[in-house]
């Protein structure tokens, strides 16, 4: 039966939980987690370049439409 238990919270909907007897199982289990977030990473921002092909310029002046 494991003794430790690592959780970790990714959001509201995502939470990754880690089972194992020691520290060595738990890092054991968690090395394939860094190239998973490489590849997650790659997609949301691929994904973001399609949606907001202008590129993302929140910090400059806005113009928004005014009707008299």
């Amino acid at each position: 039966m494991p003794n430790m238990t690592l959780r970790f919270r990714l959001g509201p909907l995502v939470e990754i939980s880690v089972d194992g007897a020691n520290c060595k199982e738990i890092a054991q289990a968690l090395e394939g987690y860094e190239e998973l977030n490489t590849r997650v990473d790659a997609m949301c921002s691929d994904l973001a370049e399609r949606v907001y092909p202008e590129g993302d310029d929140q910090d400059g002046p806005r113009q928004e439409e005014t009707t008299s």
